[in-house]
């Protein structure tokens, strides 16, 4: 899929557009994404970037992975 925006908040509220209600299972009610969502731009967690201040351009990959848990050891 693609998306527009010069950042991950606007990548979000662009995804929100295209697929409403996407928005309230990525971030809370404080606008922060959710502790269990995962974003990486280019490979690189926006954790140790700028958040969602990250910066997007052209070409650039993100990807969003929900943390998976639980289950039988």
């Amino acid at each position: 899929m693609q998306a527009t925006a010069d950042t991950v908040a606007g990548l979000v509220g662009d995804l929100e557009r295209q697929f409403p209600g996407i928005k309230e299972r990525l971030v809370d009610e404080a606008g922060e994404l959710r502790r269990f969502v995962n974003v990486y731009v280019n490979e690189e967690d926006i954790r140790f970037l700028d958040g969602q201040k990250t910066a997007l351009k052209a070409g650039d990959q993100v990807s969003i992975v929900p943390a998976i848990a639980g289950g039988r050891t």
